[in-house]
């Protein structure tokens, strides 16, 4: 038998997610079957950006990294620091260490991306041991990034695009397909719909396989130093059918409804930018091109007041209206809290070189504030197909 039973972080916010400026509460739990010789028990936070690709491959193969730090805290709950020198014995049985961290203001939230690529706030747990490994319990917390849309200028714009593409055949150009892709404004927050309007006019004579409307989230990953790369994720999409030839196809206030994601811009990170697009594209039959129509639009965390209000009338009487905990908005108005729901992009295994010794859940998704009460009636998030990543 060991002689450590137990070793835990309880959270006095059992959501586990917190926004700059607020205190991370709880307790450091150890079981022990028999009395322990040790330095000390800590608890740590840590919140840290990190970045890393590569490019080219065999002889010319280059990798590219960055890393900043956010904030880096430990605190002593029982015992001496390990500089001390100093041991202590902790008894057997159980013991509740209590502790206290506040996050720094202007810190970016939490960001979960592909191939090392992070923003990642991390609380542990660490039983000092003299000449033998320590110990350790691992948790990920959730930090909210704030993204007032009030604050934006342009986020009630309505966006437009229009284009068109011909078609070569032995050095004959035929018609052009034309299409025009209108949405009802730029912001949007995570659980409200997207209103897509379209016209698709077929007159090249080949037909269409399909229309597609995708939400593409596009990460900047970018060195100190300059050098920078880009990934996309599809989000979220909707599909029409075919069109026949010299016909016409409408997306007449079709409802994208925004699954949860992490805001615009990534505010306080400095390798790392998120931007977004919702894109129209067209699948011309029997050849490889396809016309896209591309259209920017900002997922903030703090919803328009005008689009508050066009949802009030609609919500059940007797509804808890209450400031999202956190945001602290300039503004003033009351409005149903949001829920907290796990990224759309999925779990990454968050082990790290340094967790050999360590136990807790590796496995982590970042959750966002989702407005669960805009999304209805429509479509849900669940409903669109699971995201697709590529370069």
């Amino acid at each position: 038998m060991t002689k450590l039973r137990r070793l835990e972080l309880i959270l006095t916010n059992p959501q586990m997610i917190y926004f700059p400026g607020q205190a991370i509460q709880g307790q450091v739990l150890v079981e022990l079957n028999e009395d322990m010789k040790m330095r000390g028990v800590r608890a740590q936070l840590q919140g840290k950006g990190h970045i890393y690709w590569s490019e080219g491959s065999g002889d010319n193969r280059r990798t590219y990294s960055a890393s900043e730090t956010y904030v880096e805290t430990r605190l002593i709950l029982f015992g001496q620091d390990s500089s001390s020198g100093n041991d202590t014995v902790l008894t057997a049985g159980n013991h509740m260490f209590p502790f206290q961290f506040v996050l720094p203001l202007g810190i970016p939230g939490s960001f979960e991306g592909k191939s090392s690529c992070y923003v990642r706030y991390t609380l542990k747990a660490i039983i000092d041991r003299p000449w033998k490994f320590d110990p350790e319990f691992k948790m990920l917390i959730s930090v909210g990034s704030v993204l007032d849309l009030n604050t934006v200028q342009n986020a009630m714009a309505p966006q437009q695009c229009t284009d068109s593409k011909t078609v070569c055949c032995c050095c004959c150009e035929s018609s052009p397909i034309t299409a025009t892709f209108r949405i009802d404004k730029t912001g949007y927050v995570p659980g409200e719909p997207i209103i897509c309007n379209a016209e698709i006019n077929e007159g090249t004579g080949r037909g269409v396989h399909s229309s597609v409307v995708k939400l593409v989230m596009q990460t900047t990953y970018r060195t100190h130093g300059g050098s920078k790369t880009r990934r996309t994720n599809e989000i979220a999409r909707l599909q029409h059918g075919s069109i026949a030839p010299g016909e016409t196809d409408v997306w007449n206030g079709e409802r994208l409804v925004i699954p949860p994601v992490p805001p615009s811009y990534l505010p306080g990170c400095n390798i790392i930018i998120i931007d977004y697009f919702l894109k129209l594209s067209i699948d011309v039959a029997d050849t490889p091109i396809d016309l896209d129509l591309p259209l920017p639009v900002i997922i903030g965390s703090i919803p328009v007041q005008s689009v508050i209000n066009q949802y009030m009338p609609q919500l059940p009487p007797n509804t808890m209206t209450n400031q999202p905990l956190g945001f602290q908005a300039p503004v003033n108005f009351d409005m149903p809290p949001p829920s907290y729901q796990e990224c759309v992009l999925g779990k990454v295994d968050t082990t790290d070189a340094d967790d050999k010794h360590a136990t807790g859940n590796m496995s982590f998704a970042p959750a966002y504030s989702y407005y669960d009460w805009m999304s209805h009636p429509g479509p849900s998030a669940s409903s669109y197909p699971p995201p697709a990543t590529t370069s």
